[in-house]
């Protein structure tokens, strides 16, 4: 399994792809986890009309990807409406599209995980997060 500290290039990658990302979407607030399974969590301003009473939220996680979800009407959990399911790190712009696209209400990505691969496998994924690690807030 692989190892990750909160100060290698993996996980500063992490922090600087997900910057890019909300500042893409001009996300209010952002939380992520560097350890495996690496995770975030990127609050929305808009609540879809949908739900118009539940917090709408963007989750990433390193095995499926980015998914739109929203609040519980309890608040303890997230429910997924739906997951991007083009890459495991997709470009922030496509990020971008799919936000986009579910305010539009046009339903984007897939209902189910994309199951792009399994958490802390050496396929080289650290290397591409690394990648990040250099680029403020740019993507390579």
């Amino acid at each position: 399994m692989i190892e990750r500290d909160g100060l290698g290039a993996a996980a500063r990658g992490l922090r600087q792809y997900l910057l890019a990302v909300a500042a893409k979407l001009d996300a209010p607030a952002w939380f992520c986890e560097v350890d495996v399974p690496a995770g975030a969590y990127l609050a929305l301003e808009q609540r879809l009309t949908r739900f118009p009473d539940h917090e709408t939220a963007l989750l990433w996680d390193e095995g499926d990807g980015w998914s739109a979800a929203v609040e519980s009407p309890s608040g303890d959990e997230v429910i997924v409406l739906a997951y991007l399911g083009e890459d495991v790190l997709p470009a922030p712009e496509a990020v971008e599209a799919f936000v986009k696209d579910l305010y539009r209400e046009e339903y984007p990505g897939r209902p189910d995980p994309p199951d792009f691969r399994r958490p802390g496998a050496a396929d080289g994924f650290d290397d591409r997060l690394a990648a990040y690690a250099g680029d403020p807030v740019g993507h390579p």
